[in-house]
């Protein structure tokens, strides 16, 4: 050990510590642990400069009442190179092997080089100071649960090993029809950082997956960084069309960006993001490939500050016997992802409805459900509903959901916003449009018009007159419309909500009309309305203080015919424009069957929470009283009967 300790080559022995002995391992990391420049707390996390709790030391060190104490961590060299082992401590051996050092060995009795111990030894630094049973593992699981069979009928699997090779696990040695290989880029000083942050897991398809941690620019990600890694799977022949399906492990991924790049494609839209929690296949689309089929992941992602996971499982590939006959996207808000479209928690795809215990901001609440009315609907001539084709992969159907309860119209445009519950890129980035989508829906517009305002408004006002005589304040304008609504303050809602509707929601629903149609021109766009959410004058509705007068009500619906007389007016712009668009409109369908309705095919007050439900952020104005955000969206059985509506709309667009 050098004993300048403290001198410009102290940290010359961190460069070579395989050459240490043992005891000078325990005392020299004591001391002076290596800087490793990264820092993790207890729940797994990564921590980074400025935050609480930093410490980017290899080992805890442990602390010394002065620093001298602390350069006397080693013992003086004659305290074991004395006479009694034949050992001159002017002249200390430099032997070539073994045996010779075999002659000076220390053999004799205790020594003490420090009988002062309690003030000038190291004291520990516990980093557990409570009892614990294992250090945290952030979101992810101690360890992967291998999947060994399901692989998606006649499909060729590319696997993240090469074939042949042991996975030790259940799944024995490894198949694939292909291979996979990852790339590293290296620092200013030629060495590969990257690949410490590369792990191995016994897990996932197969029984293996790697995974790392999420990186931007700001953190050694980006294009080309020292942390960046990117993986491809390239499949060992030639196909035409093909759908490229990606399996996700059910732990060590978590992130909402993983962003595959499919090569060697026609397509205009390659990149496909998926949020990678999933824990089963999912389908990147079908594509027609012009050479050898492959797919690249890297750990690059727009949110990446390393504290998500990133997994390279297993990719597959079907072949096609040609383009399928319907390539459709849903996209859209609550309406259109499915909210209250479930039995509780059952029917929702599970990565669109979990909130993480460590951490509320890995929250996801898309609610993407089985059940939604895109899946529900069929279409013109189809032997079956458009989700059951897509779950059994036939070849005539290519579908993708990617709607999500709360989105507003800058949730959807290109380069918009990503939303505040998901951290999922903005819908129209995440890439599956392009020029072989064969028909859009979606429903937007809800939240841009203050949906939840209004209705938090008008359930306060229960006994107190009609809600639209309450004002538009400051606290409800939008900071992502550029200041549009700002004209509406101090307005009753009676002018407000039709002005902002009128001015602000129409344009932007056109503007993401045109989007949609730039990205995928041969598509054919369904425009979903709002039905009137309350029959029977919405009398059922009580909880507490809360609850709505009849005039409110009436109001309520009023406006919700306000909104979809603007709705068919962006539609009407739109087609103006070029763009194959539809406004369909569900009211007769819903007609008697909303909140207090016989049937009730609208949820009314819900109180029994999901998984993702977190009320003091979806609805902070009725946090006393636990309300669901399922609350005033379609039951399973709304669903249906928006389906209705898409089939008649598909009907008469000659589909």
């Amino acid at each position: 050990m050098d004993t300048d300790v403290d001198g410009p080559t102290a940290n010359k022995d961190a460069a070579h510590p395989q050459d240490w002995p043992y005891e000078e391992k325990v005392m020299g990391w004591a001391a002076w642990s290596m800087d490793t420049g990264f820092s993790y707390g207890t729940d797994g996390k990564q921590d980074w400069l400025g935050d609480s709790g930093f410490n980017s030391a290899g080992f805890q060190p442990a602390w010394w009442i002065t620093k001298g104490d602390r350069s006397q961590v080693s013992p003086a060299l004659d305290a074991f190179c004395n006479t009694k082992d034949n050992c001159d401590p002017n002249v200390p051996p430099n032997c070539p092997n073994e045996d010779c050092y075999k002659q000076y060995w220390w053999n004799q009795s205790n020594t003490t080089w420090k009988p002062d111990c309690k003030t000038t030894c190291g004291h520990e630094n516990i980093k557990y100071q409570t009892l614990i049973s294992e250090p945290g593992q952030g979101h992810r699981l101690q360890e992967g649960t291998p999947v060994c069979t399901g692989a998606p009928s006649g499909t060729q699997v590319v696997a993240s090993i090469p074939n042949g090779t042991p996975t030790w696990s259940d799944c024995g040695n490894t198949a694939s029809a292909g291979n996979f290989g990852f790339r590293f880029f290296p620092d200013s000083d030629g060495h590969f950082e990257g690949k410490e942050d590369l792990h191995q897991v016994g897990g996932g398809y197969g029984g293996h997956y790697w995974y790392a941690h999420t990186r931007n620019a700001d953190h050694l990600g980006g294009d080309g960084g020292p942390m960046a890694i990117n993986g491809v799977w390239t499949l060992g022949q030639d196909l035409g069309w093909a759908r490229v399906l990606v399996h996700l492990p059910d732990t060590g991924a978590q992130t909402r960006q993983a962003k595959y790049h499919v090569i060697n494609t026609d397509s205009t839209s390659p990149d496909r993001a998926v949020q990678q929690r999933a824990g089963r296949w999912v389908s990147l689309g079908a594509f027609h490939f012009t050479g050898r089929p492959a797919v690249m992941l890297s750990n690059v992602t727009d949110d990446g500050t390393a504290d998500e996971d990133i997994a390279w499982g297993s990719v597959a590939f079907q072949p096609l016997p040609g383009k399928p006959k319907n390539v459709v996207v849903a996209m859209g808000d609550s309406y259109s992802s499915g909210e209250g479209a479930s039995e509780g928690d059952r029917d929702y795809y599970p990565e669109t409805n979990y909130r993480s215990k460590l951490d509320d901001n890995a929250r996801n609440a898309c609610h993407r459900s089985t059940q939604a009315w895109s899946r529900q609907a069929t279409m013109p001539g189809a032997p079956q509903s458009i989700g059951q084709l897509d779950d059994s992969l036939d070849p005539s159907m290519d579908y993708h959901l990617i709607a999500c309860s709360g989105a507003r119209t800058y949730n959807v445009l290109h380069d918009g916003v990503p939303q505040d519950n998901s951290r999922e890129l903005p819908q129209i980035d995440k890439g599956y449009l392009d020029q072989n989508t064969s028909l859009v829906t979606i429903s937007i517009g809800g939240n841009d018009s203050r949906f939840s305002d209004i209705f938090q408004k008008c359930l306060l006002s229960v006994g107190s007159g009609n809600c639209k005589d309450k004002s538009f304040d400051e606290g409800d304008e939008d900071k992502n419309v550029g200041g549009r609504d700002a004209k509406f303050a101090g307005q009753k809602l009676e002018t407000a909500v039709p002005g902002i509707i009128n001015e602000v929601v129409r344009p932007d629903i056109n503007k993401t009309l045109l989007q949609i149609y730039g990205k995928a021109p041969h598509a054919k766009i369904v425009l979903m309305g709002y039905p009137p959410l309350l029959s029977d004058r919405g009398s059922c509705l009580s909880i507490g203080p809360l609850g709505l007068s009849s005039d409110s009500a009436d109001w309520l619906n009023a406006t919700a015919s306000t909104l979809a007389t603007a709705m068919q007016g962006a539609a009407d712009d739109a087609k103006t424009q070029g763009v194959n668009v539809w406004f369909s409109d569900p009211t007769r369908d819903f007609a008697g069957k909303g909140v207090c309705g016989d049937p009730e095919q609208v949820h009314g007050i819900v109180k029994t929470l999901v998984k993702s439900d977190n009320p003091s952020n979806d609805w902070p104005w009725l946090r006393s009283y636990g309300l669901s955000a399922q609350s005033f969206h379609p039951k399973i059985g709304g669903a249906r009967l928006y389906a209705n509506s898409l089939e008649r709309t598909m009907t008469g667009m000659g589909l």
